[in-house]
């Protein structure tokens, strides 16, 4: 469904959860969106968000939603267990535009499904990793493509944060990372966003191309989206006591560029956010990568000690997001976030899960159509 005419790409939101007001926001900030109705299964939510964001109508059935009105899109902000299901019924149902919040499913071949679902509708899927949209993401993919640190040797990737564990075990309405019925837990909230950022960085350090500037129509599509391609994880971790979902794991992955990803979440330990690339002449750091500073840096250090920072401006990511999602949906724009590496992304972190529950190295299997496709 391709808008015509002078109106916004009328836009649908599924899931009124805390993550959606700042799709809303978004939505009310870029120029070419329409925010027309959400959806919830709680109405009072649905009700109320509709309410705040000045929508046309909300609805407590998205199939109902999307037959009712002409959207052309929805942003998919429900929980990682029900993606794989929704966006088959967002798809049959005619939508042909989906923005879905990390992670995209659990498990790689789920991401496969989902690819081969969207391919046979036509349609277009990105996921929503808003830390790639900022220019701090282009100016660093910039700096390590120019060779400003030489050849990379590895990135390491960090999201901590402490977890009070102050939601009874018992309680059906929890926060859903305390429940592993719904992909709760480290891997698909906070370990997905390190595991993101080593495969991209270590793809682009190998020759791979850059994605955050959006680029023109094909672009995130042509060679080197898999220029280090990930081949093994190693990881350690452990489960929470209280709630029974992964909460600690700390993994490295190694590429068939030489390049090691290592990458650290846990909910036991104090806030961490650390993007650090090791190079044969430098290093860069970006100190909070995922949701950067008002007026972020990226730390470059090399010689005997010296470092130079390179500024970059601020901006509001999830708008940013939005408006790439609507321009590559159009056509005018590559998307940031390409499916291809999400799909790559997924099979990785399947991959750290089982080296965390079976205490062994794990192959990650990437099909040979994907690579294939990405060479």
């Amino acid at each position: 469904m391709t808008p015509s005419g002078p109106r916004g790409f009328r836009l649908g939101v599924i899931g009124c959860g805390g993550i959606s007001s700042r799709h809303g926001r978004a939505g009310l900030e870029a120029d070419k969106v329409d925010l027309v109705a959400c959806c919830d299964v709680r109405e009072d939510a649905a009700r109320a968000w509709a309410e705040e964001y000045d929508c046309e109508a909300h609805y407590t059935d998205f199939e109902e939603m999307i037959r009712v009105h002409q959207l052309d899109g929805v942003v998919l902000a429900t929980w990682p267990n029900q993606h794989r299901e929704q966006i088959e019924r967002c798809l049959n149902a005619g939508v042909r535009n989906i923005l879905c919040e990390k992670s995209l499913t659990e498990t790689g071949p789920q991401a496969v499904e989902v690819t081969r679902l969207v391919e046979a509708a036509g349609a277009f899927l990105m996921e929503g990793f808003m830390y790639r949209h900022h220019p701090l993401m282009a100016e660093l993919e910039r700096l390590v493509a120019a060779g400003t640190i030489g050849r990379v040797d590895s990135v390491s990737a960090a999201f901590s944060t402490f977890d009070t564990q102050h939601e009874s075990p018992d309680d059906p309405n929890r926060n859903w990372r305390r429940d592993p019925a719904r992909a709760g837990g480290a891997p698909w909230d906070i370990t997905c966003y390190a595991v993101n950022a080593a495969n991209h960085v270590a793809s682009i350090g190998a020759g791979g191309r850059g994605t955050a500037a959006g680029g023109p129509p094909g672009a995130a599509h042509a060679a080197g989206l898999m220029a280090a391609r990930p081949r093994t994880a190693w990881c350690v971790g452990s489960r929470s006591g209280t709630y029974g979902v992964i909460d600690r794991q700390f993994g490295m992955i190694e590429y068939d560029s030489g390049c090691v990803g290592v990458v650290e979440s846990s909910r036991r330990a104090h806030l961490s956010e650390a993007l650090h690339v090791a190079g044969s002449e430098g290093r860069l750091l970006v100190r909070r990568a995922w949701r950067p500073a008002p007026a972020p840096v990226i730390e470059h250090q090399y010689g005997n000690g010296q470092v130079t920072e390179y500024p970059v401006p601020g901006v509001e990511m999830y708008q940013r997001q939005l408006e790439n999602f609507v321009d590559a949906a159009l056509g005018l724009a590559a998307p940031v976030m390409p499916l291809t590496q999400t799909v790559v992304n997924m099979f990785t972190i399947e991959a750290l899960v089982t080296s965390v529950l079976e205490k062994r190295p794990v192959e990650i299997p990437l099909p040979d159509d994907l690579a294939a496709r990405a060479a």
